[in-house]
């Protein structure tokens, strides 16, 4: 036993260490409950107080400055199992400061977050698959969803998601056929599926987790428009998440108009993933006049790192069709995009039919194809 220990944590500070902990002990990976017994289910006060920096300088991780000035400070504090509580006091060289304090803070933060959890939204998470280019099969790990949606202070509102699933493998994706195929059944599914969650609960909100062709998420979007609210997640590889990696701003997005031929089309090429040359364009596209071409400073996968990047990105596009519609008079654009899932969303669910150009969106694919039209027939 410790001798010299100072003075113990008063009842309100215990009362705070017991609300923040939530009652369980804080030892990682234990989460045992202190108020009943795990056995017999009868309530009792099982908890034990444990100090980080011990209440005497020759207890466990005692320390001749700190152990007196710490000793009834919430912040020195643990609540602890007795088993636990034993054990990192006889082994205070493996269970150290460092390593206690870890455990506390990482132990109370999950707690609040749980209980904070109890206020948030319930959102509807839609999962939205399709095979890209027609090949690679694409999954949406839900738990990590989950996660993304308590990030942005939601929580889902079922334990499973709205899923559409979408494949066509009577066409070879290049072909026509495949684009009118695909383009139809999201179109059905979503009237299934989609509408019928607005008409039950008009005020629902949607989080989406697309993996798919860019087209179809573009087309997706435009289905779903701007007058619902609307949450779009975008997942990224490192870190493995569908988490916003940031808050703030991270990039910028530069417009450039540049007179290509003589012809009539007006094409927008947007170079934000990579940089896509004007050749494989003209390639493709005859009749050209001019090209709008959009481009990211930092091109890369994650060229949009927050929802800030993305209404950035929003707003240049949409001053783009609004000129192509007001002062170069055009009524269609032909896109050539290399984006990101939100970006494309974005695309889509910003398009106002009548005020902006009906969009022809290419997609890459061995050259670039034709595939999905949004704003006509």
């Amino acid at each position: 036993m410790a001798k010299n220990r100072n003075s113990d944590p008063s009842k309100l500070t215990i009362m705070q260490l017991v609300a923040n902990s939530g009652g369980r002990c804080q030892f990682s990976g234990c989460n045992k409950k202190l108020f009943i017994e795990g056995i017999t289910m009868k309530k009792l006060n099982n908890t034990n107080i444990a100090h980080i920096i011990a209440s005497a300088p020759n207890g466990p991780r005692g320390d001749e400055k700190f152990s007196e000035k710490l000793s009834n400070k919430l912040e020195n504090l643990m609540l602890m199992c007795q088993e636990h509580h034993k054990l990192i006091d006889e082994r205070p060289n493996e269970y150290t400061v460092e390593i206690l304090k870890e455990m506390k803070n990482s132990q109370e933060e999950e707690v609040k977050k749980l209980l904070d959890e109890m206020y948030y939204p319930k959102t509807k998470v839609v999962v939205f698959e399709s095979p890209i280019k027609n090949k690679l099969k694409a999954k949406v790990d839900f738990k990590k969803a989950c996660e993304a949606i308590r990030e942005s202070k939601k929580k889902p509102d079922d334990i499973y998601p709205l899923t559409i699933n979408l494949e066509c493998e009577e066409h070879n994706y290049n072909s026509n056929g495949f684009w009118k195929s695909i383009e139809g059944k999201l179109e059905r599914v979503f009237s299934k599926k989609i509408e019928e969650v607005y008409i039950d609960y008009p005020s629902s909100i949607l989080s989406i987790f697309p993996i798919a062709p860019i087209p179809l998420i573009a087309k997706f979007g435009n289905l779903l428009g701007d007058k619902k609210t609307i949450d779009i997640y975008q997942k990224t590889r490192e870190p493995d998440t569908w988490k916003w990696l940031s808050k703030e701003k991270t990039n910028d997005f530069k417009v450039k108009k540049e007179k290509i031929g003589n012809g009539k089309k007006v094409a927008i090429v947007l170079s934000l993933t990579a940089e896509i040359n004007f050749e494989r364009i003209t390639s493709v596209l005859e009749d050209i006049g001019i090209i709008y071409h959009l481009k990211a400073e930092r091109n890369s996968v994650d060229c949009i790192k927050s929802l800030e990047d993305l209404k950035n990105f929003g707003q240049k596009f949409l001053s783009i069709c609004d000129e192509i519609k007001n002062t170069d008079k055009e009524e269609e654009v032909f896109l050539f995009p290399a984006i990101p899932v939100s970006a494309a969303f974005e695309i889509g669910r910003r398009h106002m039919r009548g005020a902006h150009p009906i969009i022809h969106i290419y997609d890459e694919n061995n050259g670039f194809i034709k595939t999905i039209t949004i704003g006509g027939r």
